[in-house]
Formats: C-alpha cells, structure tokens, sequence
C-alpha cells in the first residue's frame, strides 16, 4: 500500500472514530427533542404542597390546561407524560407569588400538560405561552387577570371587580362580574358578562370586545393606538 493510501486510510478510521465519540457524548449530555410518548411512558400526578398566604398571584407561563378549584387548601396537582412533568415542568413559591413554567415548548406535543390549581385566596393570575384556563364557583372581591397569547374561562363566579389585560391574540369570557376594568390590545378578545355595576377601560384597533347582562354604565374607549405606543 503507498504511503498517500496508507494516510488516507488512517485518516479515515480516525474521523469515524471522532465522530462515533462525539455522538456518544453529545446524545449523554443533550436530549434536543424528549420523547413523551414512548413505550416507557407513563401518566403520572404530581401533587405540589404551597405556602399558604392570604393572598394569591400565580404567574403560568407554557402550554398548560388549567382548572382553578375554589378550595381551603392550597396546592398543585400536574398531570401528564411523566418525562415532561418531571423533567420541564418547574413550580416555585417566592411569598405570595407562585410561578408554574415550562423549560420546553410545550406546543410540539399533542397531549398537553393539565394542572388542577386550588385555593381560595387567588387575586392575580398571569397566563402567557398559550395557557387556556378554566375558572368556576370563585368568590372574591377582586381579581386580577393578565393574558398573553392565552385563554380564560370565568364562570358561575362572584367577583366585585375584575381587572383584565389581554395582549397578543388572547381571549376571556367573563361571567359574572359586578365591575370591570378591561384593557385590550394585539387583536384579543373579550365576552364580559356585567351584573349591575360599571365596566371602563381601553380597547385597541384590531381588538373584539361584547359586553352583556345588567349594566350600570359603560365608559370603554377605543383607541388608536397600541400598547406602549403613543398616539399619533
């Protein structure tokens, strides 16, 4: 064999061999794509103990189903793939604030992450990352909700005053409510169900808006403008 093949040929075993290893410990230390559906794959419940304080703010941020459950007690319950829930799915208390994330886009996956959230005591909730949410039989005085790119669902509630703010293609239907303070931008929607008191606020240009029951006064302007934007 002539030394030019001989080199060729070592060349050749030695870039198989970097390559082999490089897999090797690339694929141990990175998982780029979980796969939560494998044969492995289990369902599981994870039930998450909270501090209990006397009032809520609980910021979602993936793609999660939540149900709010008016309860004594306070906790989580997150249901689904055990590789995500264990792996990408992060609950932490600081105070009052409970913060419930997801490490991955939670929209590659059909089966989504559902969380049961109980408490009596919530009185700010931030939905984003495309959290639709469900809320039914809550009483409080005031509640305040933020959406981005997600969904809510309030219903057979009793709410002395709703504060709500909608970015990003979000929607909430609203029922019932004695007041509302509404602001809404980035084409998002609102059905608010008004039971005999005052609804005033802003809503953008591109923004759908309905508003029904008994309803005391109706002060809502739209504007020209959009959300840290100034008028022209």
């Amino acid at each position: 064999m002539k030394l030019t093949n001989k080199i060729l040929f070592v060349f050749l075993i030695l870039l198989v061999l970097s390559v082999t290893a490089y897999k090797i410990v690339f694929n141990s230390k990175v998982e780029l794509i979980p796969n939560s559906f494998d044969k492995k794959t289990d369902y599981i419940y994870r039930k998450v103990s909270l501090t209990d304080t006397p009032l809520i703010t609980l910021e979602l941020n993936g793609r999660f189903m939540v149900h709010f459950i008016y309860s004594d007690s306070l906790f989580a319950i997150i249901n689904g793939p055990d590789n995500l829930v264990n792996n990408y799915v992060t609950v932490e208390q600081k105070g009052n604030k409970i913060f419930i994330r997801s490490k991955i886009d939670l929209t590659k996956y059909f089966h989504p992450i559902t969380i049961q959230f109980l408490t009596n005591k919530l009185r700010s909730v931030f939905l984003s990352g495309g959290t639709v949410a469900s809320m039914k039989d809550f009483t409080c005085d005031s509640l305040n909700i933020t959406l981005e790119d997600s969904t809510v669902f309030v219903s057979s509630s009793k709410i002395i005053r709703t504060n709500i703010v909608e970015k990003n293609k979000s929607m909430a239907v609203i029922s019932k409510t004695k007041n509302a303070s509404i602001h809404l931008y980035d084409e998002s929607n609102l059905l608010l169900m008004l039971d005999g008191g005052e609804v005033s606020g802003t809503i953008g240009p591109k923004t759908d808006f309905g508003l029904e029951g008994n309803i005391k006064k109706n002060n809502v302007n739209r504007v020209h403008y959009g959300i840290n934007r100034k008028e022209k």
